[in-house]
């Protein structure tokens, strides 16, 4: 008798189980498909008037930074940029975090703006502001100890997010913007493979991040190398496609892509070329392999005609006089539009909601009406489908029920 009711509990716990699984499943799996998440920028050429981006500015506070001298982390310089950062920027609230890292102490600096209506979503833009401490690759093999001005390789992506930093808070957004500064990118070793040593700052702000924080961002776009008068730049590898191509439409519609037209209905320059990914070891790995969206603009062929990181890269030829206010003026402008349309936030989609798709052969087209009673008949199987099954548990439950008793 104890195994029988054992068996009879055994069923009725089984029955159970199964109509909670049953409902369960049907809920979360309704849930899913009428909601996801996706990139849904608007136009950009419907907004490209409204740009304000200073590109002189930018252009200046290179020669600014540059003045300074080596940005090394621990130095002097390095703490002069970061005040005027913050000076500059007052609408954001900065933070500062040190971490000890080899043989110096990096510092990265961290700005939020967050508007009052904004839905949590976070859009991360990254700039490394240190400057390398030596110059490996100098013709001059004298001069190869000695740290070099990185007026492109770290000044450039600063001064993009200062000047940028300067507007944001007049783009009337609804979401939130982080100007991030790295410390630390470029000391790294070279020669053999060192991936470790580069980019400890960004390494150190991704690893003490919670989830809630990773998880509201639904961007995290990084700035380097791009103010190289002979501007192009490519995919990079290790980022994510969909945030990547949201890029084109905003690329093309400033004229950076030569096979495409731009908002006045010519072709661009060869700037930006999307069939092309080149692998580059920088800021956006951390956030990548934390499973954060990141894309990076990066040009590694510095100076005319030079080699894939070749020309005055790492050398003591990385001087203000090497860049140029239009490169920077395009990415500015790029940073700037693809805020202004909303081009990297995510917003829900139905997924249950069908579309209108053209039928080559025949050019016949479902109406809405037919559309919306294909959903509705749909939902309505599923939900006489739930009920039966349901039903039938019941039954089975009751019976076992009854059995015992």
């Amino acid at each position: 008798m104890l195994t029988s009711k054992r068996e009879g509990e055994g069923r009725s716990v089984v029955a159970f189980v199964l109509i909670s699984l049953v409902i369960t499943s049907f809920l979360s799996t309704s849930s899913s498909a009428s909601s996801d998440l996706e990139y849904q920028g608007s136009e950009p050429c419907l907004s490209i008037d409204k740009l304000s981006f200073n590109s002189t500015a930018a252009n200046a506070s290179i020669t600014w930074q540059t003045d300074l001298g080596p940005r090394l982390p621990g130095s002097n310089s390095s703490a002069e940029l970061r005040r005027s950062i913050t000076q500059n920027l007052t609408q954001f609230t900065f933070e500062e975090s040190s971490h000890n890292r080899e043989n110096f102490t990096l510092t990265n600096l961290v700005g939020s703006f967050s508007p009052d209506n904004s839905t949590g979503q976070n859009i991360v833009f990254v700039a490394h502001y240190d400057s390398r401490y030596m110059a490996e690759r100098d013709e001059n093999e004298s001069k190869r100890n000695q740290p070099i001005d990185g007026a492109n390789d770290g000044a450039s992506g600063v001064a993009v997010l200062i000047e940028l930093g300067k507007i944001i808070p007049n783009l009337e957004l609804n979401h939130d913007v982080t100007l991030f500064f790295t410390d630390a990118e470029d000391q790294g070793i070279t020669g053999g493979f060192h991936p470790l040593t580069w980019s400890y700052g960004a390494y150190a702000w991704v690893e003490n991040l919670t989830e809630e924080y990773k998880n509201n961002i639904s961007a995290y776009i990084v700035i380097d190398m791009i103010g190289d008068a002979y501007l192009d730049f490519t995919k990079v590898k290790d980022t994510s496609g969909e945030l990547w191509d949201t890029i084109t439409p905003i690329a093309a519609a400033l004229g950076m892509m030569e096979s495409e037209l731009d908002c006045e209905g010519n072709y661009g320059e060869p700037i930006y070329n999307p069939n092309t990914t080149r692998g580059v070891i920088d800021d956006h790995v951390p956030a990548n392999n934390a499973g954060i969206p990141a894309i990076n603009f990066i040009d590694i062929n510095y100076g005319e005609n030079a080699s894939v990181f070749g020309g005055h890269w790492h050398t003591h030829e990385d001087t203000a006089d090497k860049v140029s206010s239009e490169s920077l003026g395009y990415i500015g402008n790029l940073l700037e539009l693809g805020l202004i349309t909303s081009a990297w936030t995510l917003n829900p989609i139905d997924t249950n909601e069908l579309t209108n798709e053209s039928n080559q052969d025949d050019n016949t087209l479902e109406t809405n009406d037919d559309l919306e009673n294909n959903v509705e008949k749909s939902n309505f199987v599923g939900y006489l489908s739930i009920i039966i099954v349901s039903a039938i548990l019941i039954l089975i439950l009751v019976a076992d029920i009854s059995l015992k008793l």
